[in-house]
């Protein structure tokens, strides 16, 4: 496998030649598909006629909730045996009106089924929000979640940038520079002839700037069109990326992307 490099399948096979090959990422960074879909209607796709992709072209978001837990735990499964001692999984996750309850829920099976614990929780502010007129007590929701998973065993040894600032005089202890667990980035990079809304490159490069030393590899089993890859490219500091994308046509627009960069 290749280094920058975005590969047309299923993360799950590209994460097996991964473990296969003995290759270790530093960091994953990734949106994983909601499972928010209500009906079939999501699933419109015809850009000859001017339409965007409202969901996913090749996978099903209408899951039954033990149908995404279990592919949720597969995929973190996955994760254990691509990352290097001390690495991180930047997890973006938001909820629909149908799954408020599995999303919490799905937290807790993540902490108790696998290797992993959630180390810090990352509120991301968007621009801006789409009113949530339909409801008469549910407030509009401008934030959405930013999980950081390490391995339980690693939970005080795990990798930042964080910089020390300071030492105490007494007792030599470090001080590190404050980093709130708060950011305001843009809602996305803006829409493109195949995608309604490609993922926020200003908020990649800020969880990178946190959590990616110099020359990390970076893995985004959701890469899409390719937000993540541009990112490290844009971030410089030595990074590199590998992803994973089932749909053709986004692999396709990625590349054209990051090859005008």
């Amino acid at each position: 496998m290749e280094l920058n490099s975005i590969y047309n399948e299923d993360c799950f096979d590209t994460m097996g030649r991964m473990a296969d090959e003995g290759m270790k990422v530093d960091l994953v960074l990734t949106s994983p598909p909601y499972n928010t879909a209500r009906s079939n209607c999501d699933f419109v796709n015809d850009t000859s006629k001017g339409r965007y992709t409202v969901r996913y072209v090749d996978f099903n978001d209408m899951k039954s909730d033990k149908e995404y837990t279990e592919w949720t735990l597969r995929l973190f499964r996955n994760f254990d045996t691509v990352l290097r001692d001390n690495g991180v999984v930047l997890y973006n996750m938001s909820y629909g009106k149908n799954t408020h309850e599995s999303f919490w829920n799905l937290i807790s099976d993540i902490q108790r089924q696998t290797p992993f614990t959630v180390a810090d929780h990352i509120v991301w502010k968007k621009r801006n929000a789409v009113p949530n007129t339909a409801s008469p007590n549910k407030l509009t929701r401008i934030c959405e979640d930013i999980f950081v998973f390490v391995r339980k065993d690693e939970y005080d040894t795990f990798t930042t940038n964080k910089k020390v600032v300071s030492y105490s005089k007494r007792t030599n202890q470090r001080n590190y520079e404050n980093i709130c667990n708060f950011v305001s980035a843009a809602n996305n990079d803006g829409s493109c002839r195949i995608h309604k809304a490609t993922y926020s490159t200003e908020l990649c490069q800020w969880l990178l700037g946190v959590y990616a030393p110099e020359g990390s590899v970076v893995y985004d089993p959701f890469i899409g069109t390719g937000t993540t890859a541009v990112a490290c490219l844009r971030m410089g500091k030595g990074l590199k990326y590998i992803g994973s994308e089932i749909y053709g046509d986004y692999v396709n627009f990625a590349k054209q992307r990051l090859s005008s960069l």
